[in-house]
C-alpha cells in the first residue's frame, strides 16, 4: 500500500509530467507520439488520486479553528456538481471521452484540490524540490527549441513562484531562475500576461526584503493589497456601466493581435461570454463543465476555452462559483499577511492578491501547473504550521526536509 505522501508524490509527479508533453507539443516540434489521446491518462489519473485524498484521508489537521475549510468544502462540493451536472446532460457515452480528454473541459477545476498539498508542512519539501527539478530541467530542454515561439513561456508558466523562492535558495539557483527569467521576458515578449507576472513577482520580491529588513510598515503594505484586489471590482463597476477599462488603455477595439503590446484582446471576450450566459439563463449557476459559449468572433457555436479566467470560471460554474472560488483566495490572503511570521508567506499572500487581479485579465483555468501551484499557494497560505515558522526556519525546511524532526 501506498501511504498518503507517496500518492501525492505519484500525482505531483504526473502533473509535471503532463504539464510538459502537453506544451511541449503545442508550441514545440511536432512529434506524432505525442497527440495520442492516452497522454490525458496523466491529469485523470493526478486528478483521481487528489480525490481519493480529498474524501477518505484525514488531512484537515492543520485547518483547526479555520472557517476557510468550510469554504473550501463547499467549493469542491459546487466543482462536482457541476461535474456531474455536466455528465448527466451528455446525450451518449462516446461524449465523456472528449469531456474527460481535456485539461480545459472536465479537468479544469481540479487543481483546486491541490490545496491539500500546501496545507501540509510535511509536503513543504518535497513539493519545492520536484518543481525545482521540473523547472531546470524544462528551462535546459527549452534552450535547444528557443526559436519556438512561446515554448519556454509555457513550460515554464508557473515562474512567478520561483521568483519568490529566491530568498531560500544559494547562490547559484538564485542566479539561475534571474537568468531564465530574463530569457523568459526576452523570448515573450508578446505574451504581455506573462511579462506582468513576473514583473509583479519581482515587485514582491522586493518588498519580502524591505518587510524583512524593517524598511516598509505593514499598514502600507495592506493598503496596496487592497488598492490591488479593488482593482477588479471598480473595473467591472465601469464595465456595467458601459466603460471598459480594456478600451481606455487600448489601441483599436478592432484589432486583436497578440503583437500588437496595446491591442484590447478582452473586451469582446467580456461581451460575448456575458451575453451566452444571459441568453442562457445561466449567469448565477454557469453552464456545467462540458458547455463554453456562443463566439461570434472566433465563429463557433461552443467554444469552450476563454483566455480570460474570471469568464471561464463563470462560465462553467456561474456567479456562484466565483464567489466560493474568490472567498477562498481571500481569506488566504487575509491569513497569510495578517498570521504569518515569516516574509515568505506574506509574500505568497501579496502573490495571491496579484493573481485575483490577473484573473480579471488572463490566467486561464485549465488542468496545468500554474492553476497546480496557485492551489498549493493557497493551502500553504493557510498552513498554520508553515505561518508559525521563523524566516530561518521555513528557510532551513525549504532546503532541508528532515529540519521537520527538529520541529517535532
Amino acid at each position: 500500500m501506498f501511504s498518503k505522501k507517496q500518492l501525492i508524490t505519484v500525482s505531483l509527479i504526473m502533473g509535471l509530467l503532463f504539464h510538459f508533453v502537453f506544451y511541449f507539443h503545442i508550441y514545440g516540434p511536432h512529434i506524432s507520439s505525442l497527440e495520442s489521446p492516452f497522454v490525458f491518462l496523466l491529469p485523470i489519473a493526478s486528478a483521481f488520486i487528489m480525490i481519493f485524498i480529498y474524501l477518505f484521508t484525514y488531512w484537515r489537521a492543520g485547518l483547526k479553528g479555520s472557517w476557510t475549510r468550510w469554504a473550501f468544502d463547499l467549493l469542491v462540493l459546487w466543482i462536482f456538481v457541476c461535474f456531474v451536472r455536466s455528465l448527466i446532460e451528455m446525450k451518449s457515452i462516446s461524449d465523456i471521452i472528449p469531456f474527460l480528454f481535456s485539461g480545459y473541459v472536465g479537468l479544469v477545476l481540479f487543481p483546486v484540490l491541490f490545496f491539500i498539498v500546501g496545507v501540509n508542512i510535511h509536503y513543504f519539501f518535497s513539493f519545492n524540490r520536484l518543481l525545482s527539478i521540473y523547472f531546470f530541467i524544462a528551462a535546459f530542454i527549452s534552450i535547444f527549441f528557443i526559436t519556438y515561439s512561446e515554448l519556454q513561456h509555457f513550460l515554464l508558466l508557473f515562474i512567478f513562484y520561483m521568483i519568490l523562492t529566491i530568498p531560500l535558495r544559494s547562490f547559484w539557483p538564485r542566479l539561475l531562475i534571474l537568468i531564465i527569467s530574463i530569457s523568459v521576458v526576452i523570448f515573450s515578449l508578446t505574451n504581455r500576461a506573462e511579462i506582468i507576472r513576473i514583473t509583479l513577482s519581482y515587485f514582491i520580491l522586493i518588498a519580502y526584503y524591505l518587510l524583512l529588513h524593517k524598511r516598509i510598515s505593514k499598514k502600507l503594505l495592506y493598503l496596496i493589497v487592497f488598492i490591488l484586489l479593488a482593482i477588479p471590482v471598480i473595473s467591472l463597476y465601469l464595465g456595467f456601466k458601459g466603460q471598459s477599462v480594456f478600451q481606455m488603455k487600448s489601441s483599436d477595439a478592432a484589432t486583436y493581435s497578440e503583437l500588437d503590446p496595446y491591442a484590447d484582446t478582452r473586451t469582446f471576450l467580456y461581451y460575448e461570454v456575458y451575453l451566452d450566459l444571459k441568453q442562457n439563463d445561466a449567469i448565477l449557476f454557469g453552464k456545467g463543465m462540458s458547455s463554453g459559449y456562443y463566439s461570434d468572433s472566433f465563429k463557433t457555436s461552443n467554444r469552450l476555452v476563454v483566455e480570460v479566467g474570471f469568464l471561464q470560471i463563470i462560465l462553467k460554474t456561474g456567479v456562484f462559483g466565483f464567489i466560493l472560488y474568490i472567498t477562498v483566495i481571500i481569506s488566504s490572503i487575509v491569513q497569510a499577511l495578517s498570521k504569518s511570521r515569516n516574509q515568505f508567506i506574506k509574500s505568497l499572500g501579496m502573490l495571491l492578491a496579484t493573481y485575483v487581479v490577473m484573473l480579471f485579465i488572463e490566467n486561464i483555468i485549465a488542468y496545468n501547473l500554474l492553476n497546480i501551484v496557485i492551489w498549493v499557494i493557497v493551502g500553504m497560505c493557510n498552513s498554520e504550521a508553515l505561518r508559525s515558522l521563523s524566516d530561518s526556519d521555513i528557510k532551513k525546511l525549504f532546503n532541508d526536509g528532515s529540519f521537520l524532526k527538529s520541529l517535532a
